[in-house]
């Protein structure tokens, strides 16, 4: 195995928070160029087929006739195609062999253009048709150019702090962390991503700066804003053995309010605002904008865990401020120190899948419409208060389904609305609750529900089939 990367030149001259700014650029540095070589070593070494790899010596090869090009695994040269494919792995082996020494000397410069030239085609095949019909090789391309962009950002960087500037450290290090987001949010996972301990570790260095909202009320304890009148609860069940929750529950299409599933999660502590910004807070996320998503004004934007809690939940102007939502996103993959603070229940485990976990992050007042998911799921509050409606499947021919084929699942009427303007909804069944931290609802498949945030409002929800 080779050694670690080392520095090859004297030491810098620097203090307190540059220092450690230093330190841990060189360590990420050191991690994201071990995982790049033990991947081409891998490659290279399983797939030789008695040829000689490609000269990738000055730029990348025009041709790879009579040679292999050492791709990550998973990536299609046939289907990236030669330029992609040469480029990517020229910057890949330029990023397993360069040292500060070529930082200093400006060398990285000319990478950082090719690898953001690779990733804007990249992200263009991505956003080209269905999502789901994208080859995997694009989203790996995407990937591994994104760690490229990484190290070779790190290494410009680093050299910048060893001459002693200092000045655009904080915006440096925050494109290096907005760079990192964007290669989880858009690319395939890859097992040991450099990634995700690259975000992690300089994001107390990304963030530019405190919230303006007074400390005390970010800390204060959040209690029900809004009122909710619950008219016809639904039943609750403590902790309902699994084969009961699988006859009763699952394959009856009865839904529950359980308690004391959560009761051992580390996050009914930590989360809050406070906990989010210091762990997280100039990570990238993408905030549903609007007061609903079937809202012909409705959008989506990416901005910091910092921006979106200042501008759209602790500061937030009823007259003026549009609606912001966290909403539906796996923000417990893009930041695994959050999934230490929770447990998954052996609920959902039932299923023949693994659960897809997702989160839901916003101020009082955001409303996901009356709709209904093809899975089973279980959403479990953390923070805050939430008003939920549940009408069963059976009531459908009463809910006014949306009659665009691709919002089918969703109502037209506001549940809470004009009653006069929705007649049928209002000869309905349903069933309703206020859900608190640490309680958990079970929504069966093809469910109909609304929800209500009546606070400051952190959920997970699980979904498995």
């Amino acid at each position: 195995m080779e050694e670690p990367f080392r520095i090859q030149i004297g030491e810098p001259n620097m203090d307190g928070d540059e220092r450690n700014l230093y330190k841990v650029v060189t360590a990420t540095l050191a991690m994201v160029k071990e995982r790049v070589k033990a991947e081409l070593q891998a490659q290279y070494s399983g797939d030789k087929q008695g040829h000689a790899e490609c000269p990738v010596e000055t730029s990348p090869p025009e041709s790879t006739t009579g040679c292999v090009l050492v791709l990550p695994k998973g990536v299609d040269a046939g289907v990236a195609g030669s330029w992609i494919s040469g480029t990517l792995a020229f910057l890949l082996k330029e990023v397993g062999k360069e040292t500060l020494l070529d930082a200093l000397h400006n060398r990285s410069d000319q990478r950082v253009v090719e690898a953001s030239a690779l990733l804007d085609h990249t992200w263009q095949r991505l956003n080209t048709g269905h999502w789901k019909s994208v080859p995997q090789t694009w989203r790996l391309v995407f990937t591994w150019g994104t760690i490229t962009l990484v190290a070779l950002l790190l290494h410009r960087l680093q050299a910048a702090l060893h001459a002693g500037d200092t000045s655009p450290s904080v915006a440096a290090v925050a494109s290096v962390v907005r760079a990192c987001d964007r290669g989880l949010l858009m690319g395939a996972a890859v097992g040991r991503s450099p990634l995700h301990f690259a975000a992690a570790t300089l994001n107390p260095f990304a963030r530019t700066g405190p919230s303006s909202a007074p400390v005390e009320a970010e800390e204060a304890p959040i209690t029900q804003e809004d009122a909710a009148s619950v008219t016809r609860p639904l039943a609750s069940a403590s902790c309902p053995a699994l084969d009961r929750f699988l006859l009763k529950h699952m394959e009856g299409a009865l839904p529950v309010k359980l308690l004391g599933v959560a009761q051992q999660w580390p996050a009914l502590q930590r989360w809050g605002l406070p906990y989010f910004r210091r762990v997280a807070g100039a990570r990238i996320v993408p905030v549903e904008v609007g007061a609903r998503y079937t809202d012909s004004d409705w959008y989506q934007r990416l901005m910091t865990l910092d921006e979106y809690f200042t501008a759209y939940v602790t500061e937030r102007s009823e007259e003026e401020r549009l609606t912001g939502y966290l909403a539906q996103h796996h923000l417990l993959d893009q930041i695994p120190e959050l999934m230490e603070d929770i447990l998954v229940p052996d609920y959902c485990h039932l299923g023949d899948h693994p659960p897809r976990i997702n989160a839901w992050v916003g101020p009082r007042g955001t409303v996901s419409p009356l709709h209904h998911d093809p899975d089973h799921n279980i959403l479990v509050q953390v923070v805050g208060y939430k008003y939920v409606r549940l009408y069963t499947e059976d009531q459908s021919h009463l809910l006014y389904a949306h009659p665009d084929p691709l919002l089918s699942n969703t109502s037209q009427a506001d549940v809470e609305g004009p009653v006069e303007a929705w007649p049928l909804l209002q000869q309905a069944r349903y069933q309703d609750l206020v859900l608190g931290p640490g309680e958990a609802l079970y929504i069966p498949p093809r469910c109909w529900h609304y929800v209500r945030s009546l606070s400051t409002s952190f959920s997970v929800s699980f979904w498995w089939a």
